[in-house]
Parts: C-alpha cells; structure tokens; sequence
C-alpha cells in the first residue's frame, strides 16, 4: 500500500478538505517530504475523472474540469445546480477577468459592497484567497477556481471570451437598436 494511494482514500473521505499539516502529522512526514508526494498525486491523476487541488494549507478532491460538460449533463436530469444572482455572476465575471483582484477593487469596479457576495462565493468554493496584496492592510487577492470554471463549463481561464471584444460588440448593438 503506496503512502499515495492511502492519501487518496483520505481525500475522498475527508470531505471538502483537508489540512496539510494533518496529513504530515499523521504519516510523521515533514512538508518538506509530503509535498513532493502530494505533488506527483496531483500529477498522476490529472487526465482522470477525479483531480487534486492544492490551495494553500489545504488539499482536496475536484472533478476534472475537462468533464464538467458530462457532469452538468448527467445530473441536470437528477437535480439542476442552483442559480446564481445576477450579482454573483456579475462579482465572478469581474474576478475571472481581473484576477487576482481585492475586494475593495471589486467594490470599485461594481459601485457597491461585495462582502456577503465573496463569502458566498467562497462558500461554493467558486472564488478563493490567492495571495495577499503588498502595501498597506495587505488585502486578500481573490481567483476564480476550477469549481467555478467546471460550473460555467470551461476547462481553462483562457477559453472565457474576450472581453474587449465583447465590449465593443454590445455597443456597437446598442448604436444598431439606437437608429
């Protein structure tokens, strides 16, 4: 029994996520030795159904977002995922588009506050902390995560349309419905 695969089996039982440090003290390993192990983990399973995420201290299971189509299919027959608000999307487009970004950018950029919206969104772990901004207060920099990008069936950031584009495609419709 590979020291992997036990770690595998913890994950999927472990629910949302697990702390790191708790698996070193478990297998009496250093970061320094769990992480490469962890690592090749994520390597080994990344053209599989089931993908490891790291983020931070923690380490968790997500499906492949290369299967998010399939997914959404199967279970929209079973249960529909629950619709986000027009807020939501909105706070998602602007972090998808800028990211890593602050909360208060955000605020800047959508005119109000944003604080149950992150959390929110932090919740359903479409968002998450990436970094902290240098400079006074240090705030939290915040970027969509594969969730998310399953969830709007994408496998890469890079495939989200361009914005500019899109930009000048909408007020260019706007001129049309003007005449």
């Amino acid at each position: 029994m590979s020291i992997q695969n036990k770690i595998e089996a913890i994950l999927l039982l472990g629910g949302d996520e697990i702390k790191i440090k708790d698996l070193c003290k478990f297998f009496s390993l250093s970061i320094d030795e769990i992480m490469p192990i962890i690592d090749e983990l994520k390597r080994a399973r990344k053209d599989s159904g089931i993908n490891i995420e790291i983020n931070g201290d923690l380490v968790y299971l997500v499906t492949n977002p290369i299967y998010g189509e399939v997914v959404n299919e199967f279970f929209e027959h079973e249960a529909k995922p629950k619709k986000l608000s027009g807020a939501s999307l909105e706070t998602l487009s602007i972090i998808a588009y800028r990211q890593p970004i602050t909360k208060s950018e955000i605020e800047a950029i959508r005119g109000v506050s944003v604080d149950r919206i992150i959390q929110n969104l932090e919740e359903k772990k479409f968002v998450r902390v990436c970094g902290k901004k240098e400079g006074t207060g240090r705030a939290n920099l915040y970027e969509v995560t594969e969730k998310f990008l399953t969830y709007i069936g994408l496998s890469s950031i890079t495939e989200l349309p361009n914005y500019i584009d899109i930009k000048g495609r909408i007020e260019e419709n706007g001129r049309d419905e003007d005449k």
